[in-house]
């Protein structure tokens, strides 16, 4: 069984400009701004909370956007695939992009509290991944080779030169927490 890859180890190991970019926005308020803070250890610490958040599985978040692909969408039917019954589904060569929204709520001495809302993109390219099915879960992965890139900004602004991991050749297969990643039912009623 393969090992993840978080999230936060495709970040680089600084992001310089955290600490401007908070005192910019917490400085809106004037209680803060008439403070004198330490921003760089603020920074560090909101840099380091971000990166606890984004600690989260590569593959998870990958899995979450291969359950929506139209390929799977007969897996969700237990008419088409009785519960207990395993399949193997292979999609070829694809890129898969997705927006993660981490927010951190800070507080300063007696000012009210505020929430800065990061976001992540992710971009993934995947030369090929079988994926296990069973009751309406993809519950495992055996991707091919596998690279990603991803791009942190706080209000519209990167905080960091985007980054691209190198290829990574994933041994074995990924196996998720059970029940696995949901596929979604879709309501053609709708």
């Amino acid at each position: 069984m393969a090992e993840g890859v978080p999230l936060s180890a495709l970040l680089p190991g600084r992001l310089d400009s955290m600490a401007e970019r908070v005192k910019s926005r917490l400085s809106e308020d004037q209680q803060v701004g008439g403070l004198k803070l330490a921003w760089g250890f603020i920074g560090k610490e909101i840099e380091a909370a971000l990166k606890s958040v984004l600690d989260c599985d590569l593959f998870e978040i990958l899995a979450k956007g291969w359950a929506q692909a139209a390929p799977l969408a007969d897996f969700a039917d237990p008419s088409k695939h009785p519960p207990g019954e395993r399949s193997v589904v292979e999609l070829g060569k694809h890129a898969l992009s997705r927006e993660l929204h981490p927010v951190i709520a800070i507080t300063i001495g007696s000012c009210p509290c505020v929430e800065l809302k990061f976001t992540l993109a992710v971009t993934a390219n995947v030369s090929g991944v079988r994926l296990a099915i069973l009751d309406r879960h993809i519950v495992t992965a055996d991707p091919g080779e596998t690279w990603a890139s991803v791009q942190l900004s706080y209000e519209g602004t990167p905080l960091h030169k985007a980054q691209e991991s190198r290829k990574l050749a994933i041994p074995g297969e990924i196996r998720f927490a059970s029940p696995g990643i949901e596929i979604p039912r879709i309501d053609l009623a709708a």
